[in-house]
C-alpha cells in the first residue's frame, strides 16, 4: 500500500525531514532568478509557496493520490466532465473569459485540475459509505421508515392502534397526521441527523428486528408521559413503521441523504488518510492543520479528540 508523507507543493521539489521539523527542497541553494541585487533560490520559492498557499496545496496534492489510487480516471469521469464542461460552454457569453477569470488557462485546464478531480471527489464520497459502513453506521444509525405526527398523545395512540390492526397506512396517515408534519406517507431515510424526530426513535427503528409497525408511542418532550398532553402545545408525537433498516439495502438512500453532509465529507477523507498512513513532514503546515483541521493529522488522534472536548 503506498504511503502518503509528504507532501510536494511544486512538482519538482523534493521535501525532506520529519514530523516536528522546518522541510526544505532539495538543492534550495539553487538560483532561479536575479533582479537587481536579490536572488531567488529553489528554497525561498518554497518557503514563499508554503506560507501563502502550503496547507491548501499540500492537502489537494494528497487529495490526487487518494483519487487516483481509490478511484482513478475511467473514460466514463472524462465523460462525464467533457458534459459538465458543454454545460458551462453552453450557459456563458464568453467561456474562455470565464475560464481565465477563475484561473485557468484553457478547456482542458479546466477539464483535468478543477471538474475531474471534482468528479472524483463525489465518487470517492460513494465509495467511503461501502468501505467503511461501520462507521457510518455506529454514528448515523440510519434506517428507511414513515413517521407519523400527530398533535397530540391520544391522536398518537389511536393511530397506532388501527395501524396495528392492519389499517390501511394512507388512511391512517390522513385521518391522524398533523397538519404541519414534516413528513407525509412516504419512505424516508431516519438518522442521527434527522432533528425533527426523537432521538429515542432513531434508536428503536435502527435496532429493530423486523420490518413493521413500531409498538410503541413516541415524543419529542421529556413530559411525553404525562397524561394531560395538552400541557404542551408544541410537544409532537410520533408513530413510526420500520420499512428496512438492513445497511447494505438501504445504502443508495444513506448516501443521497447524508453525502453533502459536512462531517461526512471530512470523515471520508479522514478514513482515506488513515488507510495511506499520511504523515506531515513540515512544522508550520502540521501546526496549521492542527489548529484548523486536526482530524486530517491522523498519526495524532489525540488532537482531534481534543478539539472535539472543546467545542462541547
Amino acid at each position: 500500500m503506498k504511503k502518503i508523507s509528504i507532501l510536494l507543493l511544486c512538482g519538482a521539489f523534493l521535501l525532506t525531514g520529519c514530523s516536528g521539523h522546518v522541510t526544505s527542497v532539495s538543492d534550495g541553494d539553487q538560483e532561479l532568478m536575479t533582479i537587481g541585487d536579490t536572488t531567488i533560490t529553489k528554497n525561498d520559492e518554497y518557503e514563499l509557496l508554503k506560507t501563502y498557499e502550503g496547507s491548501d496545496v499540500m492537502m489537494s496534492e494528497v487529495a490526487s493520490i487518494i483519487y487516483k489510487n481509490e478511484i482513478g480516471t475511467t473514460k466514463k469521469i472524462r465523460k462525464e466532465a467533457e458534459q459538465q464542461y458543454e454545460e458551462f460552454a453552453s450557459s456563458s457569453d464568453d467561456p474562455e473569459a470565464e475560464l481565465e477569470s477563475k484561473g485557468y488557462s484553457s478547456k482542458e485546464d479546466y477539464i483535468e485540475n478543477y471538474l475531474i478531480p471534482s468528479i472524483q471527489s463525489e465518487k470517492l464520497v460513494d465509495k467511503y459509505f461501502k468501505d467503511d459502513k461501520k462507521t457510518i453506521k455506529k454514528k448515523y444509525k440510519p434506517s428507511v421508515a414513515k413517521i407519523l405526527e400527530c398533535d397530540d398523545k391520544d391522536t398518537a395512540e389511536k393511530a397506532l392502534k388501527e395501524l396495528k390492526d392492519g389499517k390501511d397506512t394512507s388512511e391512517v396517515f390522513d385521518e391522524y397526521q398533523s397538519d404541519d408534519a414534516n413528513f407525509s406517507d412516504e419512505e424516508t431515510l431516519v438518522s442521527t441527523q434527522t432533528s425533527s424526530v426523537p432521538t429515542r426513535l432513531v434508536n428503536t427503528l435502527y435496532k429493530q428486528k423486523k420490518a413493521g409497525v413500531v409498538d410503541e408511542v413516541f415524543s419529542d418532550s421529556s413530559d411525553s408521559d404525562s397524561s394531560d398532553s395538552s400541557d404542551s402545545s408544541s410537544t409532537k408525537y410520533y408513530v413510526a413503521i420500520l420499512v428496512n433498516n438492513d445497511y447494505d439495502e438501504i445504502i443508495d438512500q444513506v448516501r443521497e441523504s447524508l453525502s453533502s453532509d459536512s462531517d461526512v465529507t471530512s470523515a471520508c477523507m479522514e478514513y482515506y488518510l488513515k488507510k495511506y498512513d499520511f504523515e506531515v513532514h513540515d512544522q508550520e503546515i502540521f501546526d496549521y492543520l492542527k489548529e484548523n483541521n486536526p482530524e486530517y493529522l491522523v498519526q495524532y488522534p489525540e488532537l482531534k479528540d481534543s478539539d472535539d472536548d472543546s467545542s462541547n
